[in-house]
């Protein structure tokens, strides 16, 4: 239900294409919202059906048409309605933390390499997150106080990922240091 609302927030921002809209949607929205190229134009397509867009086509020299789509005032107001409604925190689905809570099962070796692999994953996750803060600060004044809250789920993207890599890293530190005592022991 979310990616229908994430589609029509990025269109209240500034009409596009698919395409378009699909390139915003991996410099924002993605980091706590996933959805595949084919979904987003499902969701296009089944919005503008319902009458939410507005679809005009540019005739382009030398490639195909181009559908670009905005918001209809049924569509700002779908919007509103939705952004006023309570929205349920969400709780932790990560297979992972379940690895690791059965964690005692593997050698601490073992355990470690995993670790060491998300780890890496979360520190190339936290470089994407702070190349796109810095995209939104190179932004005119202007685009930025009016989009500052848009920027907010960025930020919290940002710390969750330091939190995380700074978990794992002691973590590692604790596994570390048992594989060093198994070591002398054994």
């Amino acid at each position: 239900m979310s990616l229908r609302f994430a589609v029509l927030s990025l269109l209240d921002i500034e009409p596009g294409s698919g395409y378009d809209l699909k390139r915003r949607f991996e410099r924002s929205v993605h980091h706590f919202w996933s959805a595949s190229h084919q979904q987003m134009y499902r969701e296009l397509h089944k919005l503008h059906g319902e009458g939410l867009l507005d679809c005009v086509e540019e005739i382009q020299d030398g490639r195909p048409d181009k559908k670009v789509y905005s918001l209809t005032a049924a569509g700002r107001g779908a919007l509103e309605a939705w952004v006023a409604k309570p929205a349920a925190a969400q709780k932790i689905r990560d297979p992972f933390l379940i690895q690791v809570f059965a964690g005692h099962h593997l050698p601490p070796a073992q355990m470690r390499a995993e670790l060491q692999r998300h780890l890496s994953e979360h520190r190339d996750k936290l470089a994407t997150y702070e190349a796109q803060n810095a995209r939104f600060y190179r932004r005119p004044a202007e685009q930025q106080q009016k989009l500052w809250i848009s920027h907010q789920p960025l930020l919290l993207g940002i710390e969750t990922e330091k939190t995380w890599i700074r978990w794992a890293e002691q973590l590692l530190a604790r596994l570390d240091a048992e594989i060093a005592d198994r070591d002398t022991a054994g």
